[in-house]
């Protein structure tokens, strides 16, 4: 009975799938990694089939095994690639990525190429089968690149350092990249060859950082087109899903089919992307479906690109020659080799940047070089091209699909053996006893439960030893001596640090969700966490929330010129707004952080130490927070309503989802309600904050050397004025520097500092009304230096613009020489 193709490749869908679930329950507890047994059986069913052994029982089994086997090489790259990289790259954290990046460019580029010529080289002078240097060189990028595919997969089962994983996982995701890349390079070298059409080296190497950099460039287009949109929907979880997978796979398809440049660099690139700045553009209800559906999409691809993987190989790789079996058997201890000198060449450097590395590590980099489906689905490119020699052809798939059985079975069952031989699988002895006094409080509380329970007339029955023995009320503490004594102090405080840094990390994203921080102030607070987790962690205090309450020097200068001041206006009290909500929100997270310190502390005095720098950064925040109060009350006042609000919609959408889950409410009509509620926090997200305009007629009137003026010089003095706005800290003016002006202070207060040889002092502070500068209008130099003591708005009088109006009105000239007179510093009514 024949079928059509289309149902065969389903059943092989569901099959594997099920095959798949089954084999993951089964190995639950077990060591075998599940992409290790997942192989194996693609390999038994690739046997079978070769066999014929399905065509007696299970004939339509046979031929879709038989229809797998035969896929076109092309479609495995862009059928699975795009979703597996993604994926990878979406759930790395970006920071981490940052950090290691040095180190990642590192082996996946000099250390690849490295790797690849070492490899040419073995087949040139051990191979019996006499390849040309281009074949060469063209094998040596295939079986060189540690694959995304094999390698995140069998990670992200066994190991808990995220570090590690994330210097593995990059290398693996950049150099895949760089192989391909390679390949294309020695494929056209090869193909040109033998067609006889001529190549050109230097071109074809030039072109290089061109594939590279093209690839990086659609990817970063197309996901910011991609966030732009995101951005402007708002809780639509099927629009922002649907636009993820989309663009995850239309970046590679644009970048290997239109521009023959380097897809998987530009699926990276879109990845991090999303990661980082696309965190906060997809909506906060959507982000954790967001991650758990590109997990599930990965675990379907995984489950079936490795059962692909064993049955294309045992179906279609020759294995009848001896002699390429001893080759193939040279080939793995020598690739093996080969990346260990290769890593070790590069150890001094590695050492010495990026987040540094330990002689443990580098053996698990060494031998976490896995290779897999890329490798097989390149191979499969070669065997199937006619102008290369069909013996060529096969024995290159024979050794790639070598490489990647023994790679993934040897190197991935044995990974988890040299972990525990390292001490990797377990945490660092400081990090620990964070987690042992974690416990110790999970069992306190559950000890306060017990009484209650006691107490239940339904539980009286209930054998409280086995619940003992079975929870984790049987937890002694005892498991954290021995980590205890083996760390010192400083890495018992580190670990702590660390602990709480991420605790309040994790806090600020929960703000966002709950609709309680803008995108914008999580961005920042959780960028300022980050830096503090690099090196020595440290709480307080946290530099980069001082810049961000500080006027950036781009803004100061569209400060100064007309015709942008509206718009750095407009943008300064954005920053305003910003800073104020990543204010709140530190603050907020400080409190959280705060119920855990004597939970986790390793002593008295680390707790003491810690508080004590919360405390800090609270009264440092707190004072930013009333300078803004006391400046711009109007300001805060819209900030806080609209946190009040979104805090309130928030409440209200969850009221009406456990309305649903009770049953009070159907689905339509909690839909339709929460529809509305939805809109209204869209509606608020897109409100802008109003401030109240300054009346520069009305501070000008409050000025004595102002106030008996007639209404048509005050009217002229009002149109010559320029309105300035600073953040607190800000330098209006240093002395000695060219002036020719004054400045009026609307709101807020300034410090004029003295110069005292051996810095700055504060000699006054002066508030709304207050007149600096004046001095300048006759030297033409500031003789004070002043500096924004609170967020300042005020009027800026230049003496071009001066003049014309005191030779038009003598009273003028006369108030303001009888104000310099006076060393310029009158006071407001």
């Amino acid at each position: 009975m024949v079928h059509e193709p289309g149902i065969l490749i389903l059943l092989f869908v569901s099959l594997s799938l099920l095959l798949g679930a089954g084999m993951r329950h089964l190995l639950k507890g077990t060591p075998i990694p599940y992409t290790v047994a997942l192989l194996v059986i693609g390999l038994l069913l690739g046997t079978a089939e070769r066999g014929h052994m399905f065509e007696g029982f299970a004939p339509m089994v046979g031929h879709s095994i038989g229809l797998i086997s035969n896929i076109d090489p092309h479609l495995i790259l862009f059928l699975f690639l795009p979703t597996l990289i993604f994926e990878s790259a979406f759930a790395m954290e970006v920071h981490l990525f940052r950090r290691t990046f040095s180190q990642i460019a590192t082996l996946a580029v000099p250390g690849l190429i490295v790797c690849t010529c070492l490899t040419a080289l073995l087949a040139k002078t051990v191979f019996p089968w006499d390849w040309s240097w281009p074949v060469c060189f063209m094998f040596g990028a295939l079986v060189s690149a540690t694959d995304p595919v094999a390698v995140v997969a069998l990670l992200k089962e066994q190991s808990s350092r995220k570090r590690l994983e994330t210097l593995i996982e990059g290398e693996s995701l950049l150099n895949d990249g760089t192989a391909i890349v390679l390949f294309t390079l020695f494929y056209g070298m090869v193909v040109g060859a033998a067609s006889g059409t001529g190549f050109s080296l230097i071109g074809t190497v030039g072109s290089f950082a061109w594939v590279v950099t093209l690839g990086l460039v659609i990817g970063v287009v197309l996901g910011i087109l991609a966030l732009i949109w995101i951005g402007r929907v708002f809780n639509d979880a099927m629009i922002e899903i649907t636009v993820t997978v989309a663009c995850a796979y239309l970046v590679f398809f644009i970048a290997e089919e239109l521009f023959h440049v380097s897809g998987v660099v530009g699926i990276v690139a879109m990845a991090l992307l999303f990661a980082s700045i696309g965190r906060t553009r997809i909506s906060p209800e959507v982000g954790g479906f967001l991650h758990h559906f590109w997990e599930l999409l990965a675990y379907l691809a995984n489950t079936l690109i490795f059962l692909l993987v064993g049955i294309v190989i045992a179906d279609r790789v020759r294995v009848d020659s001896a002699e390429a079996w001893i080759i193939l058997g040279v080939l793995y201890v020598c690739a093996t080799l080969i990346r260990g000198g290769t890593i070790t060449l590069f150890n001094p450097i590695l050492k010495r940047i990026g987040i540094g590395i330990t002689r443990e590590k580098s053996l698990v980099l060494i031998w976490g070089g896995l290779r897999g489906a890329v490798a097989l689905a390149l191979a499969l490119v070669v065997a199937q091209n006619p102008d290369i020699p069909a013996e060529v052809g096969e024995m290159i798939l024979f050794l790639c699909a070598g490489m990647v059985v023994l790679t993934i079975l040897v190197n991935g069952m044995t990974m988890p053996m040299l972990f525990r031989k390292l001490g990797l699988d377990k945490l660092p002895p400081a990090k620990q006893v964070t987690i042992d006094k974690a416990r110790g409080s999970i069992r306190d509380a559950l000890e306060k439960l017990v009484p209650d329970l006691q107490q239940n007339q339904f539980l009286q029955a209930a054998n409280w030893e086995h619940i003992r023995a079975t929870t984790e009320l049987g937890y002694e503490g005892a498991g954290g001596e021995e980590p205890e004594k083996a760390a010192t102090d400083r890495d018992l405080d580190m670990a702590y640090r660390r602990r709480l840094l991420e605790a309040e990390r994790k806090n600020y994203w929960t703000q966002y969700q709950q609709g309680m921080l803008s995108g914008a102030a999580a961005n920042k607070l959780v960028e300022a966490v980050e830096h503090a987790l690099d090196g020595d962690p440290e709480i307080g205090p946290r530099t980069e929330l001082h810049e961000l309450w500080a006027t950036p020097p781009l803004l100061a200068w569209a400060n100064r010129i007309s015709w942008l001041r509206k718009a750095a206006i407009s943008a300064t009290f954005e920053r305003m707004a910003t800073g104020y909500d990543a204010a709140r929100g530190f603050i907020n997270a400080q409190d959280e952080i705060s119920g855990y310190l004597s939970q986790l502390a390793p002593s008295a005095e680390a707790e003491n130490r810690v508080r004590e720098e919360i405390l800090q950064n609270k009264r440092d925040t707190f004072l930013r927070i009333e300078h803004l109060r006391d400046s711009f009350p109007e300001i805060l006042a819209a900030l806080e309503t609209q946190a009040a609000t979104r805090a309130l919609l928030n409440r209200e959408r969850a009221v009406i989802q456990q309305l649903v889950s009770a049953g009070v409410l159907d689905k339509p009509e909690a839909e339709r309600l929460v529809e509305e509620v939805e809109m209204r926090m869209k509606n608020l997200r897109n409100v802008p904050i109003k401030r109240q305009p300054p009346d520069v007629e009305k501070m000008l009137r409050q000025i004595p050397w102002v106030r008996e003026l007639s209404d048509g010089t005050i009217a002229k003095l009002v149109g010559a004025s320029e309105v300035r706005l600073y953040s607190a800290g800000d330098t209006i003016m240093r002395q000695g520097d060219n002036g020719g002006a004054l400045l009026i202070v609307e709101r807020g207060s300034v410090e004029v500092l003295r110069d005292t040889g051996e810095g700055r002092e504060v000699e006054e502070v002066l508030g709304a009304g207050a007149v600096v500068g004046a001095m300048s209008l006759i030297t033409g130099r500031f003789d004070k230096t002043i500096k924004a003591g609170t967020p300042v708005e005020g009027f800026w009088l230049g003496a071009d613009d001066l003049r014309p109006v005191m030779a038009e009105d003598p009273q003028l000239t006369a108030n303001l020489t009888h104000m310099l007179e006076g060393n310029g510093a009158p006071a407001a009514d």
